[in-house]
């Protein structure tokens, strides 16, 4: 049990440290995604209990790949309108500006940065969330508590995010979506038997995200 607890949380922990404690964007993409990728293979592959019992299925099916394409595009397309239209409400773009300095999210490593949060962030997520965290939970909760206890945790270490990102009360608010986010594509990965569908929606809603980035929050 505390073990699994420790699973749950770690990531959360991992974002605290680097964005609240160290305040810096690198050290927390290196705290973040190492825990991300390097837990679940020193558990998998090292443990022999674990060697056989978790495969990773990525079947590209067209099914698969047509409901990651939608569902992507209709979070892309969400996340950017929605921002456009309320940018007023809930950013202060001057803060954020200041803040994404302080945290060294800035000059040329911003494109490398970019690429990791739109490309590597959903596949490493997916992968811990979607198939290594749910694939344990699985057995021994059932489906529905797995999804709702993966969302959960998975949407957690975003609230530190939103909170210092959004104006209130829209970063208490912000989080809403990431946990439906999370049951969606975790919904995905239960029904398609894969992680390829929420691996492309996870995709084009974090390109959605660096839109806003690149098109609102820069040009200000």
């Amino acid at each position: 049990m505390l073990k699994q607890i420790i699973l749950l949380i770690g990531p959360t922990i991992m974002i605290f440290i680097g964005l609240s404690l160290v305040h810096n964007v690198l050290i927390t993409f290196f705290l973040f995604y190492g825990w991300l990728l390097f837990i679940p293979l020193i558990i998998v592959y090292w443990n022999k209990e674990n060697r056989n019992s978790n495969r990773i299925q990525i079947p590209l099916s067209k099914k698969s790949l047509l409901v990651g394409a939608v569902s992507g595009l209709i979070c892309l397309i969400t996340i950017y309108s929605f921002v456009f239209i309320f940018q007023s409400f809930v950013l202060d773009i001057p803060q954020l500006q200041q803040l994404l300095e302080e945290w060294d999210f800035s000059g040329k490593k911003v494109i490398l940065l970019v690429l990791v949060l739109a490309l590597i962030n959903p596949i490493l997520e997916e992968f811990y969330w979607r198939e290594f965290m749910y694939s344990r939970l699985l057995p021994k909760i059932g489906n529905v508590t797995a999804i709702m206890i993966t969302s959960i945790f998975y949407s957690l270490y975003h609230l530190i995010v939103v909170m210092e990102t959004f104006s209130f009360p829209f970063n208490a608010l912000a989080v809403v979506p990431v946990f439906l986010a999370g049951i969606m594509w975790a919904i995905f990965r239960y029904k398609l038997k894969s992680i390829t569908a929420p691996i492309i929606s996870h995709c084009l809603a974090d390109i959605g995200i660096m839109l806003v980035y690149w098109y609102i929050i820069v040009p200000s």
